[in-house]
């Protein structure tokens, strides 16, 4: 199932996007009432699409536009204003939005929209491989990327710049105690596109931080009690 996240400070609007697009069959649809919401929810959320109004009060749509295009690049933007066209629908395009609507506007039309960009394929995606193993790789040929890492229902980010993993974030933390987490993470899925926005938080060389991760879970293996080789008590 796929996510669209409608960010509207419009309480009635913002319902009346929320009924009006339930019949996009195979989505789920979740709601912010502006843009310092909708970052925290893509933090804990994986999300395909975003749909955002331009004028909110705490964080407009500009930035809000700013921020998921260089946290999330892989996630497409439709803007909805009612603001006239010229300078603000070239400022939001600027920034990264790949639609700009005018309100009022046709719900069978946005959903059309939603499913085109949805359907988009990324740059890449990579399932079954460690993803210490792809992050190395990634460094021995000095990659740049975005990846987007799904696994057991937890979304992370890892940013890589030159080879460097230098920043990343999931919905308890960010930084380097983020990647360590991430990079623990079992079975994951990977998308990633080729472009990193954000700015360096970590400075560690990355075969020292697949090392700390192998120690760690070498540690908490060692750590885990022992099952008795018969824990039912059926052998005599």
């Amino acid at each position: 199932m796929k996510t669209v996240l409608l960010a509207e400070d419009e309480a009635t609007t913002l319902r009346f996007y929320q009924t009006g697009l339930r019949g996009l069959q195979g989505w789920r649809l979740l709601g912010a009432e502006n843009g310092q919401k909708a970052l925290d929810l893509m933090r804990q959320e994986s999300v395909d699409v975003l749909v955002t109004d331009l004028q909110m009060p705490i964080m407009d749509g500009f930035s809000l536009i700013a921020e998921v295009h260089s946290r999330y690049p892989s996630v497409p933007i439709i803007v909805l204003t009612s603001m006239p066209e010229g300078i603000s629908f070239e400022r939001a395009r600027e920034l990264g939005a790949l639609k700009v609507l005018s309100k009022p506007v046709r719900l069978s039309a946005l959903m059309e929209e939603i499913r085109a960009l949805g359907e988009r394929e990324v740059e890449g995606k990579v399932r079954g491989l460690n993803i210490g193993s792809l992050i190395q790789l990634m460094n021995w040929e000095l990659k740049t990327s975005t990846l987007t890492v799904k696994s057991q229902g937890r979304v992370g980010i890892l940013y890589v710049r030159g080879g460097k993993l230098i920043h990343a974030t999931c919905a308890e933390c960010e930084g380097l105690e983020a990647a360590y987490r991430i990079l623990a993470w079992p079975k994951p899925e990977v998308e990633f596109v080729d472009t990193c926005r954000v700015q360096a938080s970590i400075s560690l060389p990355v075969p020292e931080i697949l090392m700390n991760v192998a120690l760690q879970q070498d540690t908490l293996g060692a750590e885990a009690p022992q099952q008795p080789d018969d824990p039912w008590g059926t052998a005599n």
